[in-house]
């Protein structure tokens, strides 16, 4: 035992890491563990600060539908600049540096900006946040393809995100604790410079991350239409743009994919504005209940990844997307249901289960229905296609919640997503996914 301990300190230390896949495998694991304080920290608590100033569903909701209406706009061309660079690695640095740079000025915004303005200036800077996603976003999915082998995707994924959920987790609920403890709004402040802090510890392991050039694959639409050693004619924007878009519609699998996806994603959005109104306003949760409800999430993040991760490969993605997401569309009637502060802690446990299951069957069917030279482009179509989700979704939750009140919304906004996961029947076997892994490796 003494020995398995040795040896994996040394893996996560990096002694005696001989291979580039392990090493990459080992900084990979170290930015989703720094990633932790992130998303337990100003990802968890900004929309529950906004709520705390008063701020209604529907300018909560802002904080997703904002940045969503710049990303339909941001990923395609962001998308078409990346598959340009040879070094996504450092795309990806340099984009995630300009995005959190962001945080200090949030937690700085209550001592220069009046109360009256401060709700709809957080949500302006978390929007200008978002902007250099069009870049990282992209950059992510084609380092993660080259970095990490397809047979091991699954499983590493379920061991880098149950990491990062057990970090998020743990730091849920310290901040819970210390928020309840700690004068409004300087506990928050607190919590967003200690993010930020975070952040700079995980892109100093994301720059550690060795894959080969990426080579962008040529347009079949436009090969072969100069002689050789012929210089090519620059073509029209219009026609540029139509053989962009063209092949993405002629690559059926990518098609099946985000067809099966949006509907789902549609609706899991639609409660993204109600949870935290709902938690503060009907059920009259404290800071310290927020933080456990977060924990027990998490918690069982950890093992939905550590589960869904092994059992990804013997299920396919298809039947993991399938039971997970007929789970998950109970949460937000869970939630509804809740008649105390303390029922929403089995509900959070469904949430993280299933949810991790999502995670794993929707990243890895991109990967796998995505050509390994277009791989920027077609992740950004993907995020347009997830940002019109995005934007969507909550104004229409805001909006039935504003008809029928918070309760009523998640109740009826539970079945739509039930009804939603049956999307995911477009999607391959797992024998057909297995044949697109080895015709891509």
């Amino acid at each position: 035992m003494r020995k398995l301990g040795a040896g994996l300190g040394s893996f996560v230390l990096g002694r005696n890491v001989a291979t580039v896949e392990d090493r990459n495998y080992r900084n990979l694991l170290l930015s989703g563990a720094w990633f932790g304080p992130i998303e337990g920290g100003i990802f968890t608590y900004l929309s529950v600060f906004l709520a705390r100033l008063g701020a209604t569903p529907s300018v909560i909701s802002l904080l997703t539908s904002l940045p969503s209406m710049i990303g339909i706009v941001t990923f395609l061309p962001g998308g078409a600049y990346v598959e340009r660079q040879s070094n996504l690695v450092r795309v990806l640095v340099r984009a995630v540096f300009l995005s959190r740079i962001f945080y200090p000025l949030i937690a700085l915004a209550p001592m220069f900006v009046p109360a009256a303005y401060l709700p709809i200036t957080v949500v302006l800077l978390w929007t200008l946040a978002s902007l250099p996603s069009a870049l990282h976003i992209p950059a992510f999915a084609g380092v993660m393809q080259k970095a990490i082998p397809a047979e091991r995707r699954a499983k590493f994924n379920g061991t880098r995100w149950g990491l990062m959920s057990l970090v998020s987790g743990t730091m849920i609920a310290i901040f819970g604790f210390m928020l309840d403890r700690t004068a409004f709004p300087l506990g928050y402040q607190i919590v967003f410079m200690i993010s930020f802090g975070a952040s700079l510890m995980n892109m100093y392991y994301f720059s550690k991350i060795e894959v080969t050039p990426f080579v962008r694959e040529p347009d079949e639409a436009q090969s072969g239409q100069s002689a050789p050693g012929e210089k090519e004619a620059p073509l029209p924007r219009l026609v540029r743009l139509r053989h962009f878009l063209r092949a993405f519609v002629a690559h059926p699998p990518f098609v099946r994919f985000n067809a099966a996806s949006f509907a789902a994603r549609l609706t899991l959005m639609m409660p993204a504005g109600l949870y935290s109104v709902y938690w503060v306003q009907t059920l009259h949760a404290s800071d310290a209940w927020i933080g456990l409800r977060g924990t027990a999430g998490y918690a069982a993040l950890v093992l939905g990844y550590w589960v869904w991760g092994r059992m990804a490969s013997r299920i396919g993605h298809r039947g993991l997307l399938l039971s997970c997401g007929a789970g998950l569309a109970f949460y937000p009637v869970l939630t509804a249901l809740a008649p105390s502060v303390e029922w929403l802690l089995p509900a959070a446990a469904l949430w993280g289960f299933t949810v991790a299951g999502i995670d794993i069957g929707l990243f890895d069917m991109m990967l796998i229905s995505s050509p390994a030279g277009r791989m920027p482009s077609f992740a950004a179509v993907t995020n347009v296609l997830n940002n019109i989700a995005l934007a969507i979704g909550p104004l229409l939750g805001a909006a039935l919640a504003g008809l029928v009140g918070t309760r009523s919304a998640l109740l009826v906004i539970g079945g739509l997503q039930l009804i939603a996961t049956l999307g995911y029947l477009l999607l391959p076997s797992r024998e057909q996914e297995k044949a697109a892994a080895q015709r891509d490796a």
